[in-house]
């Protein structure tokens, strides 16, 4: 007991010490915090936002619609095709009638002949004509012009069309060719464009390129190949693939021989590898079924690359010169020449803007005619070039003088 009385005694002086010590805390009472005023900025209402429609039509030529078409016919006139000249002949307006009959399409057709480069051509062929020259344009009585070269839209004469490109036959004994050549006349006509040469004035600048090839057998040229060939037609045209097309109206591997040049049958004397040229009469081995003209379609492949893969290309571009079918395939090319020579791309100078449905908010018009934004018979932009790509099937309501315009609100906003 006596020693808890002296804890107490001890701990009650602790406590009054440590309740005098300088040290100890004070009692304080907080004050309560006062909020200060925030002024909230004031700024100017942001006007709805609105677009301005702008319309493209003026001071650039791209918006001309002057569809041109310059074709050239590179035809084999040996004597083996007497036939497939009359046949082609025959069916001539069907070829044209698209052409003919669309009335923008400012066309030029003419002819060349093949080429054959051995000294017997040089000394006996006995026609006027060089390498790459075009032929003289003849009228319905087969009188031949002596200035004119090609048949042009100004002629309004359809008749002269057929009638130039009967051009004949020349046979072997009389200075026809023997090894037909159809890279080398090509190329020559390209070059024979200058002023007083054979071809003045027939290629136009942006006019569309088309060669019809027309034999019954394989290029001979031994200067060029077909890649060179294809090459010097796309450089002809600036580079610009889309300006160029190649035709041909050939014959095919599976054809029957009667219908083909020489150098494409089976005979010794062209295809010594079919046959056992260790008898005394050679005899076929049976390792051949027939040849084509390579050469010329891997020219077609070449000169054709937008169009699609290599059998694609053949099939849309080769037709056989005995084709049953002959008429309507030649008028499918006809066709086809058409709608490239109508193709058009227009560049805009500003981004076209989008509404709230992602439509494009762009009105294309061919002078008072509203052309539909779709694939076939209408256009389609191109965000790549910032261009209206105009497809060649669109029926036009023709205006003498019309021309595009394109309504579009841009994307940049007009300060």
């Amino acid at each position: 007991m006596r020693n808890l009385v002296i804890v107490a005694i001890y701990f009650t002086a602790f406590m009054l010490v440590s309740a005098c010590s300088p040290e100890s805390a004070t009692l304080r009472v907080e004050r309560p915090l006062v909020e200060e005023q925030v002024q909230i900025p004031q700024y100017d209402q942001i006007p709805a936002q609105t677009f301005e429609w702008i319309t493209e039509d003026g001071g650039q030529s791209q918006f001309d619609f002057n569809p041109e078409v310059d074709i050239l016919f590179v035809t084999d006139n040996s004597d083996s095709m007497k036939t497939a000249q009359d046949n082609l002949l025959r069916n001539i307006d069907r070829f044209t009638a698209g052409i003919l009959k669309n009335k923008m399409i400012d066309y030029h057709i003419g002819v060349i002949s093949v080429w054959d480069s051995s000294d017997r051509y040089a000394q006996t062929k006995k026609d006027i004509y060089q390498i790459g020259d075009l032929r003289y344009i003849k009228n319905t009585q087969g009188q031949t012009s002596q200035s004119r070269r090609f048949v042009a839209k100004s002629d309004n004469n359809s008749k002269l069309i057929a009638s130039t490109l009967n051009i004949g036959v020349t046979p072997y004994a009389q200075g026809g060719p023997e090894f037909e050549e159809l890279f080398s006349p090509l190329a020559a006509a390209l070059e024979k464009t200058g002023r007083g040469a054979a071809n003045e004035g027939f290629f136009r600048k942006e006019a569309q390129l088309v060669v019809v090839l027309l034999t019954d057998a394989d290029d001979s040229s031994k200067n060029l190949n077909p890649e060179e060939m294809a090459q010097k037609l796309i450089d002809f045209k600036g580079g610009r693939t889309e300006k160029v097309a190649v035709y041909g109206v050939l014959v095919r591997p599976q054809d029957p021989d009667t219908y083909k040049d020489w150098d494409l049958r089976i005979h010794p004397k062209y295809h010594p590898e079919c046959f056992d040229m260790n008898q005394k009469t050679p005899k076929n081995n049976g390792k051949c079924t027939g040849f084509g003209p390579a050469r010329l379609e891997q020219l077609i492949v070449a000169a054709n690359p937008n169009e699609g893969t290599p059998e694609q290309i053949r099939a849309k571009h080769i037709m056989s010169i005995v084709s049953p079918k002959f008429g309507d395939e030649l008028a499918q090319i006809g066709s086809d020449i058409t709608v490239k020579t109508l193709s058009k791309e227009i560049f805009l100078s500003q981004r076209p803007r989008a509404d709230k449905n992602g439509q494009l908010m762009v009105r294309v018009r061919y002078g008072k005619q509203v052309i539909p934004q779709k694939a076939k018979g209408g256009w389609l932009y191109n965000p790549e070039d910032n261009s209206i790509v105009l497809s060649g099937d669109i029926d036009y309501q023709y205006v003498e003088g019309a021309r595009f315009s394109v309504d579009l609100v841009p994307l940049t906003l007009k300060n």
